[in-house]
């Protein structure tokens, strides 16, 4: 699941729009895999130092990684999910992506 950074208010601190209405959170948070940059490459990459999850609530995550990280607003996270289904039950359509993330087709969900 990707979700964009909202805002960076502290050096080690951004906030995401991903919350407990987007994704599982009973099995463990979810776990950021990759970035993207806004303004750069379309592919996503490997993310710099330690990253991690630490907290959501309804509507946003928080995520903590190193002071020195390049992540900012309006990069996109891309996260692992612990349980499938319930995160597919929040989504009445999940999109099929290629490997550059180009939407090729979706898949209705019927929860």
């Amino acid at each position: 699941m990707w979700a964009a950074v909202q805002s960076r208010p502290e050096p080690a601190r951004a906030i995401v729009t991903m919350g407990k209405r987007d994704a599982s959170f009973d099995n463990g948070l979810p776990t950021p895999l990759a970035w993207r940059a806004a303004r750069g490459p379309a592919r996503a990459q490997p993310l710099p130092g330690a990253t991690a999850l630490v907290a959501m609530n309804d509507q946003h995550g928080h995520l903590v990684m190193t002071p020195d990280s390049p992540i900012g607003a309006g990069d996109l996270v891309g996260f692992g999910i612990g349980h499938p289904c319930t995160t597919f039950d929040k989504w009445r359509v999940l999109y099929v992506v290629d490997e550059d993330y180009t939407v090729i087709d979706a898949v209705r969900t019927f929860f």
